[in-house]
């Protein structure tokens, strides 16, 4: 057995023992204090909220250097700025990185065991709360990667190692010792087998961002006054990792979440008639599990460009067929086929199909000129649906991703990427300071807006949560540009 084995022993051993000594600790205090001098929460408690200690994962490098919004170095300093303002001491707060599970697992257990001998020397000390606030690394892969830092591994997902086991048995030891002693954990995007923290932040989920997409062609397609006689026509592309990937299994789970959450709105309207896909990967008969379908394997820039020219140009000899809506899933997969829609030879742009604001109306809002006109009321079922003005001309479809990559906000100015997605960072860091601070102060967060109750682990756990934020051109200003998140350079004006 080797030096580093023998250390993880040696570290499992210390962490059993402290876990002993502390519940003897609590068991001598309950008999000495007595439950009628059990602190209560005050006013000032907020002068006495403790440390708090924040463990995410090291920022993932997606294909091409292409850069997502959803990144953890953006949401960190978001979440400490809010937990000062909150009435946290910017000096108790501290932050901590890891690149795998197995090195964050041992950084969070040394914390634990360190802060739990502090408690249990000074047990009484109302300063010695602590909080902390854990992301697990969780198993990924090239693919997953393309849609930001916070996504969630879905359950299904195998690929976890003997190594990641023991990780994972670590790390629940190490967070049940800190509970054991005082601390309050909240975990955000993904749970943690055989730990039920005091309150998980639920994030990206594959189901939820298929549904926003879905949901946007919905719309913009008007796809309730579609028919069978003159149906839209739609395809969805589903993204995994090579077999060359060691953590395959998690981008082909992920394509399955995903398609769930797309075939539970677009599923009505292909088993009507009213949608199509050109390719016929899907059709009336296509069920909620027939993602592989239209799963393809995404490694670089030309399996994305194969996969799109067998769909929408099978025959070299003959032109592009017409297509109304492109699900691309991410902004990555939406580069590339934003490119090769171009060279293919549609034309023109989203904002032309059931158009409620041209171009230049875009152009002028994002530049602060004027307001945006509100979007036009869908026509009614059975209306005669958008048909392009002239049967030669392949018309630029709805394109569809997230992530809000930076270098494809210009695409979304122009016309050419219709939509993309993110977390609302801004009240995600809101949301997690106000739970510190009601769990540091001895108050209930079930009280708290857009926290409900979940099922983590065979326990009722208190799960904020909160809601993708859709960006077009109608709104990319008032979400990403007033907000601060992006500059006006990026947006490309």
């Amino acid at each position: 057995m080797d030096g580093k084995v023998d250390m993880g022993f040696h570290r499992m051993g210390t962490l059993k023992a402290l876990v002993a000594s502390v519940a003897c600790i609590g068991l001598l205090s309950m008999g000495a204090c007595g439950a009628n001098n059990t602190p209560q929460p005050t006013d000032t408690a907020t002068a006495r909220l403790g440390s708090v200690a924040i463990f995410t994962p090291s920022d993932g490098i997606t294909i091409s250097q292409h850069t997502p919004l959803n990144k953890w170095a953006k949401l960190v300093p978001q979440i400490k700025d809010e937990l000062v303002e909150t009435g946290f001491a910017a000096k108790q707060i501290s932050t901590h990185t890891d690149s795998n599970l197995d090195k964050q697992s041992q950084d969070i257990q040394d914390y634990v065991v360190s802060r739990a001998a502090d408690t249990a020397s000074t047990a009484t000390s109302a300063d010695t709360t602590t909080t902390l606030i854990v992301a697990p690394c969780a198993s990924t892969d090239s693919t997953t990667t393309q849609y930001g830092d916070y996504v969630t591994t879905p359950l299904d997902a195998d690929a976890s190692s003997n190594a990641d086991t023991e990780a994972d048995q670590r790390l629940a030891s190490a967070l049940t010792l800190a509970h054991k002693s005082g601390m309050h954990v909240i975990v955000l995007a993904n749970d943690i087998s055989g730990f039920s923290p005091d309150v998980f932040v639920q994030m990206s989920t594959a189901r939820k961002i298929g549904q926003i997409q879905a949901k946007q062609l919905v719309s913009k397609l008007q796809l309730d006054s579609a028919s069978p006689s003159n149906p839209k026509t739609i395809e969805v592309f589903l993204p995994v990792g090579s077999a060359k990937d060691e953590d395959q299994s998690v981008s082909m789970a992920f394509a399955k979440e995903a398609f769930k959450g797309i075939w539970d709105v677009l599923g009505p309207y292909f088993k009507s008639g009213a949608v199509v896909s050109a390719s016929d990967t899907l059709n009336a008969s296509t069920s909620a599990t027939s993602w592989s379908s239209v799963a393809f394997t995404a490694s670089d820039d030309n399996d994305i460009t194969q996969e799109l020219d067998s769909r929408l140009q099978p025959d070299e000899d003959t032109q592009p067929v017409h297509i109304d809506g492109i699900i691309a899933m991410n902004d990555y997969i939406a580069s590339v086929i934003v490119q090769e829609l171009d060279a293919l030879g549609y034309e023109g742009s989203s904002a032309e199909i059931n158009p409620s604001i041209s171009i230049m109306g875009i152009v002028g809002n994002l530049a602060g000129h004027k307001d945006l006109t509100k979007s036009a009321v869908p026509a009614p079922a059975g209306s005669q649906p958008y048909v392009p003005a002239d049967d030669d001309t392949l018309q630029w479809p709805i394109v569809t991703g997230y992530g809000a990559y930076t270098d494809m906000l210009p695409e979304i100015v122009n016309g050419k990427l219709w939509m993309t997605a993110l977390e609302d960072r801004a009240t995600l860091a809101s949301g997690i300071a106000k739970v510190s601070k009601r769990l540091a102060s001895g108050g209930s967060v079930t009280t708290l807006k857009s926290v409900n109750k979940t099922t983590i682990n065979g326990e009722s756990v208190p799960t904020l949560t909160q809601a993708l934020i859709a960006v077009s051109a109608s709104n990319l200003k008032s979400e990403l540009i007033d907000t601060g998140y992006v500059t006006l350079a990026q947006a490309g004006l």
